[in-house]
């Protein structure tokens, strides 16, 4: 799991909220190169917005440390479970990049291969 810092801004941090926090966005270092695993931190913020337009009142911002990068989301919705599950999908997606990025030359080819295999075969 990723060490997180949860913390609220106007926002009362339930044990339940903060489960779910740490169940999301702290499970995706199954995602991260195995060597990158160590030492990752981050912290999420949730807020709610007053003074923002009514849909958009739970705002999420995630922010993990990685060795060699910073990844970052930010989300703003109704609902604060919504905006954690919105956050997590955009940091699983820069997580992807990121590992793309800083897998060694070797795996790239074979990971390259594999995502062309599976394009064909769903057409």
């Amino acid at each position: 799991m990723i060490q997180l810092k949860v913390s609220g801004n106007n926002y009362d941090l339930s044990d339940k909220i903060v489960d779910y926090v740490n169940r999301k966005i702290g499970g995706l270092e199954k995602y991260l190169p195995r060597g990158a695993r160590d030492g990752v931190r981050g912290s999420v913020t949730l807020v709610i917005d007053e003074s923002g337009r009514e849909d958009n009142q739970c705002i999420c911002e995630a922010i993990i440390q990685v060795p060699g990068a910073t990844l970052q989301s930010k989300e703003a919705t109704r609902n604060m479970y919504a905006a954690v599950d919105i956050v997590e999908a955009k940091l699983k997606a820069q997580i992807h990049k990121y590992k793309d990025k800083h897998s060694p030359r070797q795996n790239r080819a074979k990971v390259f291969v594999s995502k062309l295999l599976r394009r064909s075969a769903e057409e």
